[in-house]
């Protein structure tokens, strides 16, 4: 079983989730359904969380949206195939897994019965993509409250939020006036309520409640927006988020400077434009010393 998990890089438990090596695609009453399924024998991988850590299931989430944004269903399904092989089911099954059992890592008859019979690890493309939409839209909204409350241009991340106008107005000043509109979006965001369940260890803690993948996005989103953007990067749990100035995506940075992902083609784009940008300096200087 994983136990490498940590959500937004602090101490908060998730109730396990499975990992499958196959998934059908179908097609049911004009609808793309997905269903995990699980061979003669086989069980899936049990994580204690999503296999990486809250920051990172957050923008990957956000990531797979981009991915799939103009794709048809049919297309789309298979990033989304892909991004739950990789990492875990996005939506838990109607009753928790037992994970107290003793066998549940082996029990091929419990596994074949949930997944198989019943099929309680099935969804469909449609709810997905607009749950991918919604965590995505409230990411960039979100982001951009960040730096509008801390006094920061936001034209950029204005440009990005292209279904509303009611926004626009965010990079004038008083901040103050913004504070209303702030309060009635983060008032209608889905939230994540706590309660008090058993961790991994078998003991009483309070912990997030959460149903699927996008509840615990939301909450390393709530967490990340919470901690000042003043304190350096890996002070306090912080890490840096930034869009990729190649690609477009969401990404963790490992420095304040960072301007592009870990990506092989966005790391030859950046060395591309700084020997572009180096090439220009130095011809620059060659004019500037001919007619000094």
């Amino acid at each position: 079983m994983n136990e490498d998990f940590s959500l937004g890089k602090m101490s908060a438990d998730a109730r396990l989730t499975a990992t499958f090596k196959y998934y059908e695609k179908t097609e049911q009453n004009g609808e793309i359904i997905i269903t995990a399924c699980l061979g003669e024998g086989d069980v899936p991988r049990l994580n204690r969380g999503y296999g990486l850590d809250g920051n990172e299931l957050w923008l990957s989430l956000n990531n797979l949206y981009q991915s799939i944004r103009e794709k048809n269903d049919t297309t789309a399904a298979d990033d989304i195939i892909s991004w739950c092989q990789q990492y875990a089911h996005p939506y838990y099954a109607s009753e928790d897994i037992e994970e107290y059992r003793w066998d549940i890592e082996k029990d091929t008859e419990y596994w074949d019965f949930s997944t198989n019979i019943l099929g309680n690890f099935t969804f469909d493309v449609h709810t997905m993509r607009k749950d991918l939409e919604s965590l995505y839209r409230d990411t960039l909204v979100i982001l951009m409250f960040k730096k509008c409350l801390e006094r920061l241009d936001v034209s950029t991340d204005l440009a990005q939020i292209t279904w509303t106008n009611e926004f626009a107005d965010f990079n004038s000043f008083p901040m103050q006036k913004h504070l209303g509109k702030i309060s009635a979006y983060l008032n209608k965001m889905s939230g994540v309520t706590m309660k008090l369940g058993l961790d991994e260890n078998g003991e009483l803690k309070v912990m997030p409640d959460f149903h699927s993948v996008f509840d615990a996005a939301r909450f390393a989103l709530s967490q990340y927006v919470s901690i000042p953007t003043d304190y350096p990067i890996a002070y306090a749990d912080r890490v840096g988020v930034a869009t990729c100035e190649c690609c477009g995506r969401l990404f963790i940075k490992n420095g304040n400077r960072q301007k592009y992902c870990d990506n092989p083609e966005c790391k030859k784009e950046r060395n591309r434009r700084k020997s572009r940008t180096a090439y220009r300096r130095k011809i620059q200087e060659e004019n500037d010393n001919r007619w000094a």
